[in-house]
């Protein structure tokens, strides 16, 4: 906006100039008028991969199904990389693994969405492995109340149980390599790489990140 500035002349009171002055916001940032803009880092489709720099949001695509998500499930996630020699550490004990995991991993921040009968299956699963970690507690206390050997199996049956209950329940994204900040992803189904809307805002070229 502009304001006007009038002043008389010390010859006349008759007389007047009339000036024109930008106004200017005295606590604005030097660069709030630059038009410079911060550039998003965008998705691109390798294969059955996904490749991104953080932070990455993907198109409101259900990542399994491919269907619409406006109406299903949102998820802001950060995916970690761990390069595969740390596990090498193993040999000095599990805690240098677990210390220079934290030390060296690369953080990826990534948006996605399921639409709402994906998600409703992924409630579903979770219910499953909730009921089967409390039936595992239970079948511990009766197993050393009975001492019972039968008993026993059934808990080492559902603790493994338990544990690819977990694992399918985990995180939907694997970061899978690391190269100059881009990261390559795996969890996406077909449906979703091959979906118009996916593919209309991946980008291309090898300089494109």
């Amino acid at each position: 906006m502009l304001f006007l500035h009038r002043a008389q002349s010390s010859e006349s009171m008759d007389s007047d100039e009339t000036y024109i002055v930008p106004e200017i916001n005295p606590f604005a940032s030097p660069m709030a008028d630059s038009g410079v803009g911060t550039q998003e880092s965008g998705y691109r489709i390798q294969g059955n991969k996904l490749e991104a720099r953080t932070p990455v949001q993907l198109p409101k695509v259900c990542i399994h199904c491919g269907e619409d998500a406006n109406q299903g499930r949102s998820f802001a996630r950060t995916i970690y990389w761990t390069p595969p020699w740390i596990f090498l550490l193993l040999l000095a004990g599990p805690i240098f693994v677990i210390i220079g995991s934290m030390l060296v991993r690369k953080p990826l921040k990534i948006d996605y969405a399921l639409c709402q009968a994906c998600n409703g299956r992924r409630k579903i699963r979770l219910a499953a492995v909730s009921l089967i970690w409390l039936a595992l507690l239970g079948c511990m206390i009766w197993a050393l109340a009975w001492e019972s050997g039968v008993l026993g199996l059934l808990c080492l049956f559902l603790f493994l149980a338990g544990i690819v209950g977990l694992i399918l329940c985990g995180e939907h994204f694997k970061a899978t390599s690391h190269s100059s900040g881009v990261f390559q992803l795996a969890g996406a189904k077909a449906p979703f790489l091959e979906h118009p809307l996916v593919l209309r805002h991946s980008v291309d070229g090898e300089d494109a990140f």
